[in-house]
């Protein structure tokens, strides 16, 4: 075969696969998970346990700061309790990378503001460097598959 019949072959295959390639579309992509990052913003000031949890993908793991990995839903829920019931947070989590890969994405955020123990006590700032793993779901959605944080030190 010549290699002006294999181009014309190779072109003909690509183009009759093209219709079945999904394409991408980045801004929705962006902006669903934006969304998603404005809930996980909401859930935190709210302290509402059961909607941080549901941000999460089955088979997600949570890595936090100076603890071991969480990798169950009652893991999750139970990390959430701890803070959520210590503290009233008033955070933002802000992205400062934002990367779609497919059906994969990233962020890498600053999260910043502060809590207050329920208890009573002085406002703890909040200044933390996040890397959230993004997965889309079967139904188009976008869920957290790996979240890890740490402190920045002042």
């Amino acid at each position: 075969m010549s290699s002006r019949h294999l181009i014309i072959v190779l072109s003909t295959t690509l183009l009759a696969c093209q219709g079945r390639v999904p394409r991408i579309d980045r801004v929705a992509d962006s902006t669903a998970i934006n969304a998603l990052i404005d809930r996980a913003t909401a859930a935190n000031n709210a302290g509402d346990i059961e909607g941080w949890v549901a941000l999460f993908e089955d088979g997600a793991i949570y890595m936090p700061p100076g603890s071991p990995e969480v990798t169950s839903m009652d893991g999750l829920k139970g990390a959430a309790a701890a803070g959520f019931t210590r503290f009233n947070a008033d955070i933002r989590i802000i992205p400062v990378e934002l990367a779609v890969l497919g059906d994969w994405a990233f962020s890498r955020s600053k999260v910043t503001g502060s809590v207050t123990p329920k208890t009573g006590g002085d406002r703890i700032p909040v200044n933390i460097k996040q890397l959230t793993l993004y997965h889309r779901q079967g139904d188009g959605t976008w869920r957290i598959a790996r979240l890890m944080n740490n402190t920045n030190r002042e």
